[in-house]
């Protein structure tokens, strides 16, 4: 029973990394409740697998210690919220709080929301944790990762080429202007340009994994044609963020593995390479000439006027003044669209803002500075976790190869979304949270990575 709870639990969480981006992206209320159900349900049969702990560990107690406070802080929060926002009059509606004299948010309902979400998110970060120490579940991950991202990746530029003015199954109304701003799935390309950065690095490591070891080559086949599809639809997409970090994302990739990639190929016949070469810049003409990348690269001519008179710097600077007043605990979890328009004086930034364009500064305003802090901790501490185990080399028992792979992966996917989150809010975006939290699971799941091999060798003795 323990064994088939936990291979239910893979399975529904390759499930919502494959279903999360195409319901566009996790943003409707429809689909962040649909992704809850899942995740949720996934969790619970973790829960149930742990009734056998064989040869297993629970995730490190510094993981389960920074969970518990942000769970503690974001429920107290919540349930000991003083107001309720109404939207339709945008007025704050007094309720009794359980602890009158105690921090509380300034919308329950809101709060509410949010906790149960970073609840179920960090519910994944422990189940990923878990499955990471299965070799086998890493690469079924990267490979979920890497198949759902090259999907949404081909369906825009699907979409590019067709010349949509809109999501094919989402028409615009009559008399409505385009929207310039989707790609595949999302309405923000912002986003979409996020997601796609996420997805880049599994792809691009996947191909690595072909290239340089004997491999079946419809494996290899498929990789290599995901990356090129990754690459153009970076491009084609119209976020001058999201290909700036694509860039930076594929230079540090080509800086790690750059010697070990050339040695392989220089072992490759002058006659397979040249071949390889030609049908790779084949298709890559093929998909640019219906890609219109002449949109996406024309917007970098605009870059100097539309960067100095870009409106998220004045509500930025709006931001940083309620920071004094959001105080060690915040206005409370998910309550940024209501409490930022007493804060937005500004007449020319008098818009509808339901996320600051800056991750961030916004986890400061709904969290606090204590909830920061934990929510600091949880990242960060994953990345110097992984990156510790990476620059450990002389051990008498190594990682295996997908195992550094998989952390290299991950570090270079947080970097980049944790980069992009100061100038966009892709880390408010469930499905690009999904994904966070799933390479986060690999970072912090790599701390158990050595003693698991000690206990295999030891095992494999006579």
């Amino acid at each position: 029973m323990s064994r088939l709870a936990r291979e239910a639990t893979g399975w529904l969480l390759v499930a919502a990394l494959v279903y999360a981006p195409w319901d566009y992206g996790a943003t409707s209320a429809t689909a962040i409740r649909h992704l809850n159900w899942v995740l949720g349900v996934a969790f619970v049969l973790w829960l149930v697998s742990l009734a056998d702990l064989r040869g297993r560990r629970f995730p490190s107690f510094f993981l389960v210690t920074i969970s518990a406070l942000l769970l503690l802080l974001g429920w107290g929060m919540a349930l000991n919220a003083h107001a309720l926002f109404d939207t339709g009059y945008s007025l704050f509606m007094p309720i009794a709080s359980p602890l009158p004299g105690a921090p509380g948010s300034v919308c329950y309902a809101l709060s509410l929301a949010t906790a149960r979400r970073a609840t179920i998110l960090l519910g994944c970060i422990w189940v990923v944790t878990d499955l990471a120490q299965e070799p086998r579940w890493l690469l079924r991950m990267c490979w979920s990762i890497a198949l759902a991202g090259g999907s949404i990746a081909l369906f825009g530029l699907l979409q590019k080429a067709t010349g949509a003015e809109m999501m094919f199954w989402a028409p615009l109304e009559p008399g409505e202007p385009p929207v310039k701003t989707f790609f595949a799935t999302y309405y923000y390309h912002g986003n979409a340009g996020a997601f796609l950065n996420l997805v880049l690095p599994a792809v691009i490591g996947l191909a690595y994994r072909s290239v340089t070891r004997p491999s079946n080559p419809v494996p290899r086949a498929l990789s290599l044609t995901l990356s090129l599809i990754m690459m153009v639809a970076v491009i084609s997409n119209t976020s001058r963020m999201g290909q700036f970090i694509a860039a930076l994302i594929i230079i540090v990739l080509l800086f790690l593995s750059g010697g070990k990639l050339f040695r392989r190929l220089k072992a490759l016949e002058m006659k397979t390479a040249l071949i390889g070469l030609v049908v790779g810049l084949l298709a890559l003409w093929a998909i640019i000439g219906v890609s219109h990348l002449d949109q996406s690269l024309g917007r970098w001519e605009q870059f100097r006027d539309s960067w100095a008179n870009d409106a998220r710097w004045l509500v930025d600077k709006a931001a940083l003044a309620s920071l004094s007043q959001a105080g060690l605990f915040g206005f409370g979890p998910g309550t940024f669209p209501a409490v930022f328009p007493r804060y937005n004086l500004d007449e020319r930034t008098q818009d509808v803002w339901l996320y600051l364009h800056n991750d961030h500064l916004q986890t400061i305003m709904e969290w606090g500075w204590l909830g920061a802090l934990l929510w600091d901790a949880l990242f960060v501490g994953g990345m110097l976790v992984a990156l510790c185990g990476l620059l450990t080399k002389r051990i008498a028992t190594p990682w295996l190869p997908r195992q550094r792979l998989s952390a290299t992966l991950g570090l270079v996917a947080l970097l980049g979304v944790a980069l992009h989150g100061l100038v966009d809010f892709p880390l408010q975006i469930y499905s690009i949270q999904l994904y966070t939290a799933t390479y986060l699971g690999f970072c912090w799941g790599s701390m158990r990575w050595r003693e698991r091999s000690r206990l295999a060798a030891a095992n494999s003795r006579p």
